[in-house]
């Protein structure tokens, strides 16, 4: 279950990304889109560690942030105690029951769309979306393109080396590619006095491709239906690009 990874990670997620260098990439993306659409309020689902939903209320706009992880909830409330961001227990296809609200924009970053497995669920995910979002608003949803990776053979992230609490720690992100649904699997090793020790956890990811992700928006009831490959906004190709940038128009 991802929440059961992401409890298990908890702060340690953190650790994995170069959340500096990842804004600075992605926040002009996130700028145009919101001031085409005249964005005033954000929720930022599979919020994680809250980084974009601190990132989007920097620029003073109103922002919830939810994920079903209830240990990535606390951890976000620890870290960023005094913005002015609500955190919200809640799941994909199950945030609108928890809030009762709609925004100008729904986020849904972070590679965290793949985590929805079955056509079911995504239906629901999908029309949970949909709920949230205001007329005339926008859905962003962001994922790895597994079908380039795979012809690529491009199946790890990584290595990161870390100083953590004192000691040196390397970080892997492995793909099993080979199958489907893609296991992902992080590794975590720490050196101590007694050589190296190991961690790893796992889940799983569902590749999904433009057309399912197309299909799902528009039956959900949005109209504009936009992919791009990078947040530079170049155009999707599915053998090259390594993104998958879905923007959705209310």
């Amino acid at each position: 279950m991802p929440d059961q990874f992401y409890d298990q990670l908890g702060e340690g997620y953190d650790t994995v990304i170069d959340w500096d260098e990842r804004l600075s990439r992605e926040a002009p993306f996130y700028r145009e889109v919101f001031a085409r659409n005249g964005v005033q309020s954000v929720l930022d689902t599979a919020c994680g560690t809250g980084e974009h939903a601190a990132l989007f209320a920097s620029w003073g706009l109103e922002v919830v942030g939810a994920d079903l992880s209830e240990e990535m909830i606390a951890v976000c409330r620890r870290k960023h105690a005094g913005r002015p961001i609500e955190w919200v227990r809640a799941g994909l296809g199950e945030t609108f029951a928890a809030l009762g609200r709609r925004f100008d924009a729904v986020t849904c970053l972070g590679n965290s769309w793949p985590h929805v497995l079955t056509d079911g669920d995504a239906k629901r995910a999908a029309q949970d979306f949909a709920e949230l979002t205001a007329p005339g608003g926008v859905v962003v949803i962001q994922q790895l393109n597994y079908a380039a990776m795979r012809l690529r053979g491009e199946r790890l992230m990584g290595p990161q080396v870390r100083m953590v609490e004192g000691q040196e720690t390397l970080f892997l992100r492995l793909f099993d590619l080979d199958r489907d649904p893609v296991r992902f699997t992080m590794v975590k090793m720490t050196r101590g006095a007694g050589g190296w020790a190991r961690e790893d956890w796992q889940t799983e990811h569902r590749a999904w491709h433009r057309a399912e992700m197309e299909g799902l928006l528009r039956e959900a009831g949005f109209g504009s239906v936009e992919v791009a490959g990078d947040f530079a906004r170049n155009s999707f190709d599915p053998q090259t690009s390594d993104q998958m940038i879905v923007v959705a128009e209310r």
